[in-house]
């Protein structure tokens, strides 16, 4: 698996029949039940498979399938960390948490085994990787070495859960690399109609060109001055590379094939982007 080559996939968030349209897309079959990729690649998702779209416990599925049958692997998003610490009264039950684990909570009020099969896959999942003999990292928001070393490799136990929720030990590691840092501002109203008085940092502007590659997702909003309009190499040392499109919104999905460097893109089967 360290080896490759790797095909990474940007945030999904719940757009089940796009994430399908991209699997088709990078070769990815399924004979039966068994998927397989015909040329050995490897799926590697950033995470955020959760929420706002129509299916996102069957996305979930579909990827915990792919890992099931050794063709797919991946890292922890913060949805999925929030999920965990939501369902474990480690997060707060609030009107702007609820709304944004919304979809994904009516599909685990239904059926409430089928959220015990995609915890138990969350949980076994790792926190960040270093693959292709470290050339190449994979976080779901900021790769802060200091931080990187903090982590456990996965949240799959009652302890590290508490570990990593508001409060909890490890909770500052956590929101850098999984949440990313932020910087204080003026009270402004974000995308969702909530007021916050934080932004999110355009970290990569500033990661080392020296650095191995990094490939993230997470920063799905519009900066003009900070991402790029199209997927692509960015930073000083163009080796950073952001994979989260706004498919939650009505975006394309986006993957990264490595080590050739192609991006590809597929459109939003699943929603429309907001007029």
């Amino acid at each position: 698996m360290n080896l490759g080559p790797f095909d990474l996939l940007g945030d999904v968030h719940g757009t089940i029949c796009t994430l399908d349209a991209m699997l088709e897309r990078l070769g990815y079959l399924c004979a039966g039940t068994r998927w397989y990729h015909p040329h050995g690649r490897t799926l590697i998702s950033v995470g955020d498979l959760i929420d706002r779209g129509p299916d996102p416990l069957g996305c979930v599925e579909r990827i915990a399938e792919l890992v099931e049958h050794g063709c797919a692997h991946m890292v922890l998003g913060n949805h999925e960390l929030n999920a965990l610490h939501y369902v474990e009264g480690l997060r707060e039950h609030s009107e702007k948490n609820r709304a944004q684990f919304e979809t994904t909570l009516i599909q685990i009020e239904a059926s409430p085994r089928r959220w015990d099969r995609a915890r138990a896959f969350i949980e076994s999942q790792p926190t960040s990787l270093l693959l292709d003999e470290g050339r190449l990292r994979v976080v779901h928001a900021y790769w802060d070495p200091a931080a990187i070393e903090q982590l456990p490799a996965r949240v799959d136990t009652p302890e590290l859960l508490r570990a990593s929720a508001p409060g909890g030990r490890l909770e500052q590691a956590f929101e850098l690399c999984i949440k990313g840092p932020e910087r204080a501002c003026p009270r402004y109203l974000d995308h969702g109609g909530h007021w916050r008085e934080t932004q999110r940092v355009a970290w990569w502007n500033e990661y080392p060109a020296d650095a191995p590659k990094v490939v993230f997702g997470h920063y799905w909003f519009p900066w003009p001055e900070h991402t790029p309009t199209s997927p692509g190499w960015t930073g000083p040392g163009a080796n950073a590379a952001c994979l989260d499109f706004r498919a939650g919104r009505g975006g394309p999905l986006v993957a990264l094939r490595y080590p050739e460097g192609e991006f590809v893109s597929v459109a939003n089967r699943d929603m429309r982007p907001p007029a």
